[in-house]
């Protein structure tokens, strides 16, 4: 047990910067409604469950180590309280009776955070019975016919769950055939309802942002071509695709909606990929404008980086389905197609997700036609590179030609500050336009903020046309792209690099991963793995290897609670 001399001082954290004013002020104000006396033990708490919140999770484990916390910092002498004496502080407070904090098992949590996993699990045990599945005879024969593997395939299995659940996951890495699987299982419910006299079913394709919900669209648009069934069935899987909170009518403060229980979405069947992005409050809404008896598919990576907000819910659906009684609803298809999984960058990828560290640092040092890796000091020869991979987009304004050389070359990085951050590597490209001659007439930016009025959205790709007034030009799912002042915007930032996080649900033929010269906490393997597997054809690396090794070797923590809600229902 911890003496209380050591205990960790709420100030000291402060003055350090590993606390934000928000924790500590939140935690007096809370500390003080509490009552007359205020433990400080209690106020430590408090600020420690924020800056966790803050930091991506759901939670505060009570028996964590002040070390695990803060990783990059000495606190020698310094300790958290001992977890028992430190929750009957807790409860002394009064603060955990039904107030702004819960005590739940060995976790500490802000009442919102659980209340939505506890939501979701409550969601989630609604839909806990099985569907009656096909009625029909010749279902094999069908999912033979619809799955380009056969019946016996990880695909059609994924087919099978999800006639016979109300809520199931498809999971696996990229280039697996997540959204040709996508298609067929649409094909087939098609077919199903058809076989039972049904009307055709309403089908929703949805995704976390623009970029993902537009490849999404176009992946299905492909996928219906390998697809063997009738034009009316094909006719009833769509190709165009919303974001989420489109969908769900997020409201301009982005904590309500217009699609809720009792104006649910208007489908039968509704298919969410990237679902590794989505975070607690985003998952609950969708569980809740969900139907009782539509289907949800619910489609992603869990090796990829986890929702920039609190939870990892793709992941925690996918232990809670291997270890509680929610199983039987996950399919994993493992088999690549993107790349060869023989060639350095499918091994590289591999053994990134793996964490085998020792394979990776002979990958780096061996290299091959599709993975290029050079220390720090090449950095400058590497965004000569860039530039001339850039100018292809830059020397356009015509809107497909622009966006499709996009789609050819990407530099992505952890920071947008800093020596590899997004804001220097776009200076450093510019410069280098220039120096050779070029005079831009396309400016690439990416958007950073919401505005319904304009329908452009956080993450949304867009370039800027020079001219005496610049005008930004739009791409729109499945219409002709939009042009709009650039004055009019929200805010924007230059998109010759973009962070590792804004990629997501976006590939690339070409990748440039730029990583700082140090270490830090940030680099994690989910995020190494997430920046690689965006490569359709090479990636080149930069950074030193003990750096990429570190990253390797750390994983991602997400303190959660959610797998024991779900358990606990069953």
């Amino acid at each position: 047990m911890h003496g209380w001399e050591v205990i960790v001082n709420l100030a000291e954290l402060r003055s350090r910067g590993l606390l934000e004013l928000l924790d500590t002020e939140l935690a007096r104000a809370l500390g003080r409604a509490g009552g007359d006396t205020v433990d400080p033990s209690v106020e430590l708490a408090i600020a420690l469950t924020s800056r966790n919140v803050r930091h991506g999770h759901a939670c505060l484990p009570m028996d964590m180590e002040l070390a695990a916390l803060f990783p990059a910092e000495s606190l020698e002498g310094a300790a958290l309280p001992e977890p028992s004496t430190w929750t009957e502080a807790l409860r002394r407070s009064g603060l955990t009776d039904g107030g702004p904090l819960v005590i739940d098992e060995d976790k500490l949590y802000l009442r919102r955070y659980w209340t939505l996993e506890s939501e979701i699990a409550e969601q989630l045990l609604r839909r806990a019975t099985a569907l009656p599945g096909s009625r029909s005879t010749d279902l094999e024969q069908r999912l033979e016919r619809l799955f380009p593997d056969g019946c016996k395939s990880p695909q059609a299995e994924a087919g099978r769950k999800a006639l016979a659940h109300r809520v199931s996951l498809l999971c696996g890495g990229p280039g697996t055939g997540k959204t040709t699987t996508v298609a067929a299982i649409v094909a087939l419910l098609v077919e199903d309802a058809d076989a039972r006299g049904a009307p055709v079913p309403r089908t929703l394709l949805l995704a976390p942002t623009g970029k993902a919900a537009a490849r999404l669209g176009e992946a299905v648009q492909d996928a219906k071509g390998r697809i063997d069934a009738s034009e009316a069935v094909l006719g009833a899987v769509p190709t165009e695709a919303s974001t989420l909170q489109r969908a769900l009518g997020m409201r301009p403060d982005g904590l309500r909606f217009s699609r809720d229980r009792d104006r649910p979405l208007e489908a039968d069947i509704i298919v969410v990929d990237e679902a590794s992005m989505i975070d607690l409050a985003l998952m609950r809404q969708l569980l809740e404008a969900t139907p009782m008896d539509s289907r949800l598919i619910i489609v992603g990576d869990p090796d990829q980086l986890t929702s920039v907000e609190a939870g990892s819910v793709l992941q925690d659906l996918v232990t809670a389905s291997e270890k509680t009684w929610w199983r039987g609803r996950l399919t994993t298809l493992e088999k690549t197609h993107r790349y060869d999984a023989t060639q350095p960058l499918g091994r590289l990828i591999a053994a990134i997700r793996d964490g085998d560290g020792e394979t990776v640092r002979a990958l780096l040092s061996s290299g091959g036609e599709d993975l290029h890796w050079s220390p720090f000091e090449k950095l400058g020869a590497e965004l000569d590179h860039a530039a001339e991979r850039w100018s292809a987009a830059t020397s356009t304004d015509e809107p497909r030609e622009h966006f499709a050389r996009r789609g050819d070359y990407v530099i992505l990085t952890p920071f947008r500050k800093g020596l590899s951050g997004t804001r220097r590597l776009g200076r450093l490209i510019e410069e280098r336009l220039i120096a050779n001659g070029q005079t831009p007439v396309s400016r690439p930016i990416l958007i950073e903020e919401n505005s319904r009025e304009l329908r452009v959205y956080n993450g949304d790709l867009a370039f800027v046309r020079s001219g005496d007034t610049p005008i930004a030009v739009i791409p729109t799912e499945g219409a002709a792209p939009r042009e709009i002042a650039e004055a009019r915007l929200p805010r924007t930032s230059d998109a010759y690099a973009l962070s590792i996080h804004k990629s997501q649900g976006s590939e690339f033929d070409e990748v440039l991963v730029v990583l700082p010269e140090d270490d830090a906490p940030l680099l994690t393997r989910e995020l190494l793995y997430t920046a690689v597997s965006r490569a359709r054809r090479k990636v080149r690396l930069v950074g030193p290897q003990e750096v990429v090794l570190s990253g390797v070797a750390r994983r991602a923590r997400r303190d959660s609670g959610l797998v024991g809600q779900v358990a606990r229902r069953g």
